[in-house]
């Protein structure tokens, strides 16, 4: 049985949230005001991850497909099942690609996309092959340096000369209308995804304090991009900011501090591929999960390279380039994917609570 601590799961989870939202900019409907949407966001998602962590709770040492079975039976689980995999095969792919291309973009124009991603692939296959537990404990080696960075470059472009506040005003000049039609989208990406953990928070050492790491990370998470929309407005513009490929990397492109400290773009493409691949790896790990789970394979790890070989012709054939993958964005989070953070696991819990208090007369 893995066992895996606090600090483990708090550095794999901020990571995961991390992961690729810097290829976005969040928010960017409510223009100025996307800073704010954002911490609406989250204010949001603690009453989603409050019950999400409850449903866990009741069946600290399952699952989510096992505790799905036990609250629906084994046809209507199996059906939803059947679309958690769907979801996980659908994120993976797009996580997959979207990195793909990134490195092409910023770092490698004349690669093969083929040959990108199958070591993308190798790598993740690699790693989650040694076991879930290494993943979780790699990514507590990595944090300190991700936090530091991102610290680092929060601060440097603060103190750029183009960084210009007047640039996030007027503030709710269009009151909070514009606000609230971002929340369907911000509910699930980057905070509703964190659901993916009912896979694997039954593997904490104490289980009473699941809630508290998940709070502690997405929150932590949610301040830091709150903080890189801010300065991506305040440094680029709104207009820019919403017509940019990665803001995040133009904004830091910016930074010139005495002619030394320039072109640290570079870092930020590191950062981004390193929360990418352990969001990826993530997504990957869950759909072997599921399968093994719901066809009760002794152990999901053969289920790795078959997944992944999958993957890899998922990822280049399901979306014809970049452009496509962020015109899909929107739509996919705020009418598809949000289901399985905001709709399913209430539904599961409402479910249960029933059962029981029938049970009980």
């Amino acid at each position: 049985m893995i066992q895996l601590s606090k600090r483990e799961f708090f550095a794999l989870m901020f990571i995961f949230e991390v992961g690729s939202t810097p290829l976005f900019e969040l928010g960017i409907e409510a223009k100025e005001d996307a800073w704010i949407a954002i911490l609406l966001s989250l204010l949001v998602g603690t009453v989603t991850i409050w019950i999400i962590t409850e449903l866990q709770s009741v069946f600290p040492t399952k699952n989510l497909i096992e505790i799905i079975l036990i609250i629906l039976g084994k046809k209507l689980g199996f059906i939803l099942c059947t679309l958690y995999l769907m979801s996980y095969i659908w994120v993976c792919g797009r996580n997959l690609r979207e990195f793909a291309e990134l490195i092409i973009i910023e770092a490698l124009p004349h690669a093969s996309l083929w040959i990108i991603l199958i070591s993308y692939l190798a790598l993740s296959v690699y790693t989650l092959s040694k076991g879930f537990e290494v993943l979780a404990r790699t990514s507590q080696l990595v944090l300190p340096l991700i936090i530091f960075f991102l610290v680092s470059l929060i601060v440097l472009v603060s103190i750029s000369h183009q960084f210009n506040l007047k640039n996030i005003t007027p503030i709710l000049a269009n009151g909070f209308k514009p606000i609230i039609g971002t929340l369907p989208q911000l509910m699930w990406f980057p905070s509703g995804e964190i659901a993916v953990f009912l896979l694997y928070w039954h593997y904490m050492n104490d289980k009473k304090i699941v809630r508290k790491v998940t709070l502690e990370a997405v929150l932590l998470s949610g301040l830091l991009l709150c903080s890189s929309t801010i300065l991506n407005i305040a440094v680029l513009g709104v207009n820019y900011t919403s017509s940019s490929t990665i803001p995040l990397l133009e904004t830091i492109r910016v930074i010139n501090i005495g002619g030394i400290i320039t072109h640290l773009d570079v870092i930020g493409v590191i950062i981004i591929f390193i929360g990418g691949f352990f969001k990826m790896s993530v997504f990957l790990n869950s759909i072997t999960v599921v399968i093994g789970s719901l066809f009760n394979t002794k152990n999901s790890k053969i289920l790795l390279i078959p997944t992944g070989v999958f993957m890899l012709f998922f990822s280049i054939y399901f979306e014809p380039s970049f452009a496509y993958h962020q015109w899909m964005f929107p739509f996919d989070s705020r009418y598809f994917q949000v289901m399985y953070p905001c709709v399913f696991p209430p539904m599961l819990l409402l479910i249960y609570i029933i059962k029981k208090k029938r049970a009980e007369f």
